[in-house]
């Protein structure tokens, strides 16, 4: 059966969004002009918000705008959509306008400190947000961008403070909860944090967007254990919020626990549409697993729905370099420094494969490129002894690792290698001293010792030395 969607739609409330935007879509192709209702079109643009396609969006508007051009919901949802565009010139010049109409609305003058702190106006938002509070009925939002407006100025108590209120006013915004997670963080508070949601959940322990910021909490304290528990509270009060199984997904990798990172971050993927990051951590699981066929295919992918995630490419040449496939791994991590050039763990990548390919002057850049970032990584240091030692160039492994231990000084494993590198330099009054330093510092870190010799005299001689030491 055909039928005019250029007609009058007004059976919203009998229609899904997508629906809606279904035939929508379809009067823009056929290039006929939508006569829906009011209420029809202010539902769809806030259906194309949600999903992030402020391009629809704003069409919707637009053609809302035609039929009804001195709405206010249709002029403050075009407004919102172009807040989110970052076109704020235009967005003010839409405000003015609808404050012709409206010169005493609230929500107008809202918008107007939402626009101050997208353009880093953060005092007059505040001004403005705290005239209209005794006034507005929506003082959840209000709160929250009084609270992001006071965190921009570094004024994080007062943050706190807004953020908690906009929660006290019954949000139900996991970005409220994220934001003042995020305060507590900056202001060194995190101790304060997990208190603050812990007293919300003996208020209601259904709350799961508090045990999600609690698990935040924890996990930004590096309390992983504690994290996982957390979220897995959140999982079980609503097991329909993708968040909650990703963060839950983070903490099983971040305590090792790969397979039950694979499953919660593939429940994120059943809840919402495929994204880069998630497909990133799926990926690292998988690789941790050295399930590399599959790690690669969550790489690739994720590279294919974000070209610029560094992230991507720099998983993509990891799988390659376990594989030996050194000339395909050097041309995927070049790909990720050009997006990223700041990142470390990305040049050390590079220097590996570059030794691993025998490219030594390019490996040697990449490892001086590494430790100038990040000085403090003990694993550049040591790989970029590894160039030397392994062409038997003692005396230069022994001056890289020494290096490292002036960034270093308490690093056992820096003492361990130095020991490698003396003895088989035949210097052993110094090895001697740098392996009792080891010992003291990390008695346990011995073991690696035995990776480097297979003379059984030398490994005897160790040996002995070790266990007197233990005594």
């Amino acid at each position: 059966m055909n039928q005019d969607f250029s007609e009058p739609f007004e059976e919203y409330n009998e229609t899904s969004p997508e629906e809606v935007a279904r035939r929508f879509e379809l009067l823009l192709k056929r290039k006929e002009s939508p006569a829906f209702s009011e209420e029809v079109f202010e539902s769809l643009t806030e259906h194309y918000l949600v999903k992030g396609n402020f391009e629809m969006a704003l069409k919707a508007c637009n053609y809302g705008l035609r039929l009804y051009p001195n709405s206010l919901d249709m002029l403050l949802n075009k407004v919102q959509v172009l807040i989110n565009r970052l076109e704020l010139y235009e967005a003010t010049e839409v405000l003015d306008h609808a404050s012709v109409f409206y010169p005493s609305d609230t929500e107008i003058r809202y918008f107007r400190g939402v626009i101050n702190i997208y353009s880093g106006e953060n005092e007059k938002a505040i001004e403005i947000f705290r005239e209209i509070l005794p006034i507005s009925e929506e003082k959840e939002n209000i709160y929250f961008q009084l609270g992001m407006a006071q965190s921009g100025l570094g004024l994080l108590e007062d943050s706190i403070e807004s953020f908690q209120k906009a929660i006290q006013e019954n949000s139900k915004s996991e970005i409220v909860y994220t934001e003042l997670v995020f305060s507590y963080e900056l202001a060194s508070a995190l101790e304060q944090g997990v208190a603050y949601f812990k007293t919300l959940i003996d208020r209601d322990p259904y709350n799961y967007l508090a045990w999600f910021a609690l698990g935040q909490c924890y996990n930004n304290l590096n309390l992983f254990e504690e994290a996982k528990d957390a979220f897995g509270y959140v999982t079980a009060i609503n097991d329909k919020f993708s968040g909650g199984w990703y963060s839950l997904g983070q903490s099983h990798l971040n305590l090792e626990e790969y397979e039950q990172a694979k499953e919660c971050f593939q429940y994120t993927l059943d809840l919402e549409e495929e994204s880069a990051e998630v497909l990133v951590h799926m990926g690292a699981s998988h690789e941790r697993l050295e399930e590399f066929s599959d790690a690669f295919k969550c790489y690739k992918r994720a590279s294919e729905l974000d070209e610029y995630s560094d992230e991507a490419w720099f998983g993509m040449s990891s799988v390659l370099y376990e594989q030996e496939r050194y000339v395909e791994a050097i041309h995927f991590i070049k790909k990720a420094i050009r997006l990223n050039g700041a990142n470390s763990d990305y040049w050390l990548l590079l220097a590996d494969n570059e030794s691993k390919f025998g490219n030594i002057l390019s490996a040697e850049e990449a490892y001086g490129k590494a430790v100038e970032l990040n000085p403090i990584d003990p694993d550049i240091w040591l790989n970029w002894s590894l160039l030397y030692f392994d062409s038997e160039d003692y005396k230069k492994a022994l001056e890289i690792v020494t290096d490292g231990l002036e960034d270093l000084p308490e690093e056992a494993d820096l003492y361990y290698r130095a020991t490698v590198y003396l003895l088989y330099d035949g210097s052993f009054t110094m090895a001697y001293k740098y392996l009792q330093e080891a010992l003291a510092l990390d008695y346990d870190k011995h073991v690696q010792l035995y990776d480097f010799f297979s003379n059984l005299n030398t490994l005897k001689t160790l040996q002995r030395i070790i266990e007197q030491y233990k005594a």
